[in-house]
């Protein structure tokens, strides 16, 4: 069974090059900004990683990272954050819970899906294959 990623991206173009990069080897769902996202994982759909945006429309990174890191349901799923934005590294040491790692946009699709495997080689969290 391949394990099932939810990009959290508002940029079209930028989903796309992700689902494009990553559907070979993973099930990939995208959504365009936090409060989306929430609404797929309350239809049941727990996804093995979420890679998210910080800056985007409705619900931004930092309200939907609060939430879910706070949730009983959803706070043990690894998170990979992808960011153009200068000022994410800072706000993210200044939050009072982590991500798995950080990536700035643009990013290397070679690191990224080298990124992916290492959370899932040593994450507890998911399916295990």
């Amino acid at each position: 069974m391949k394990k099932r990623i939810l990009l959290v991206e508002d940029e079209p173009t930028i989903q796309r090059l992700l689902h494009f990069i990553l559907s070979k080897e993973y099930d990939v769902q995208a959504t365009a900004n936090g409060y989306e996202a929430f609404l797929w994982l309350e239809s049941r759909q727990i996804p093995d990683l979420i890679i998210m945006d910080w800056v985007m429309p409705q619900m931004d990174g930092r309200s939907f990272l609060k939430c879910l890191k706070v949730s009983g349901l959803y706070s043990e799923i690894p998170v990979i954050v992808l960011s153009a934005s200068e000022n994410v590294i800072e706000e993210l040491s200044g939050l009072p819970y982590s991500v798995n790692n950080f990536l700035s946009k643009p990013f290397d699709p070679i690191i990224l899906k080298e990124t992916i495997r290492s959370i899932f080689k040593t994450s507890t969290y998911g399916f295990v294959n």
